[in-house]
């Protein structure tokens, strides 16, 4: 087995860059053998621009990097590729140049054709991944073991530098969990001062333990899900109707489809122009995304949102 697969690699994603500014992928065309493997990467492309226009904002450049993760033979002689897709957009807002980023978790599987390596199939991990341990309406009784005995002031501002420290990375004193969303939101609620709430069951609080290297988790702490009632039904948040009201430190939650199961979870760390809320999240781990996420695969037409303002004081 050759490494010419590298090369088509390298090909295939210069010439999505290329169609991000043209919206035409047929160079992409050339390095795949399946339709729908262009189609998704152009509907990324589409969805982007879609976004770009309902905001008034103008796209100037990108910059885009490949981390090479893993790769193996699988059977039938195909390969599989795992990569990390770094993408930086900037852009104009009104008079001020910004920036937005992701970093994409990617699976390509590869075959070998007499004409050399061609993309047969493609997997994007993240946004529409999120495990819903629990479904329905939770109500999350407030615990009487609360972390410290004196009320606590929300420092909205350590929130705020907690997540754009860690958007693209993993704080080595938590656990990495795959999709990663609410993990990451909780830990930079704790970072902002919002006190652990302890129980000894999963379904009950929100906590994090490491007892002498054994770790646990409330289903609160790490469940976008459980995450979502958790902050409605402890009263630690208010939801509001608007996402113009929100401040840095809030909490942005997600049910692509509609059906009442709570996927993804999102923090306030900036604004635009217009007042309107950028966000850090994992498990596509993104920098100053705009908050509706409609540039996202996962949304849909059917996307509920629900906009908490997280208490000054516990």
């Amino acid at each position: 087995m050759t490494q010419e697969w590298r090369r088509v690699i390298r090909q295939f994603f210069d010439a999505k860059n290329r169609a991000w500014l043209s919206k035409d992928g047929g160079e992409m065309e050339k390095l795949t053998n399946r339709d729908d493997v262009v189609r998704i990467f152009l509907d990324d492309v589409r969805a982007l621009h879609r976004s770009a226009e309902e905001r008034g904002i103008t796209y100037r450049k990108s910059r885009t990097n490949l981390q090479l993760t893993h790769a193996a033979p699988i059977p039938n002689g195909k390969l599989q590729v795992d990569l990390l897709e770094y993408l930086t957009w900037f852009y104009t807002d009104g008079d001020d140049l910004k920036h937005q980023a992701r970093m994409q978790p990617i699976q390509l599987i590869l075959s070998e054709t007499e004409g050399g390596w061609k993309i047969e199939r493609v997997n994007r991990i993240g946004e529409r991944e999120e495990r819903n341990l629990v479904k329905g309406e939770l109500n999350f009784r407030p615990s009487s073991i609360v972390e410290g005995n004196r009320k606590r002031s929300y420092d909205r501002r350590k929130a705020q530098q907690y997540a754009e420290l860690w958007w693209d990375g993993f704080n080595p004193q938590y656990k990495k969990f795959d999709v990663d969303c609410t993990n990451y939101i909780s830990q930079c609620l704790y970072a902002g001062g919002m006190p652990m709430e302890f129980s000894n069951r999963k379904d009950r609080g929100w906590w994090y333990r490491n007892q002498g290297g054994t770790v646990s988790w409330s289903h609160s702490w790490a469940v976008a899900h459980a995450l979502r009632w958790y902050l409605e039904s402890s009263g630690r948040a208010t939801a509001v109707g608007d996402a113009k009201l929100l401040t840095i430190g809030d909490v942005i939650c997600y049910d692509w489809d509609g059906d009442g199961r709570w996927q993804h979870n999102t923090i306030v760390v900036a604004f635009d122009r217009n007042g309107m809320p950028l966000v850090n999240a994992h498990t596509v781990a993104s920098q100053h995304r705009f908050w509706d996420y409609k540039d996202s695969y996962a949304w849909t037409e059917r996307t509920q949102y629900r906009l908490f303002h997280i208490q000054d004081t516990f």
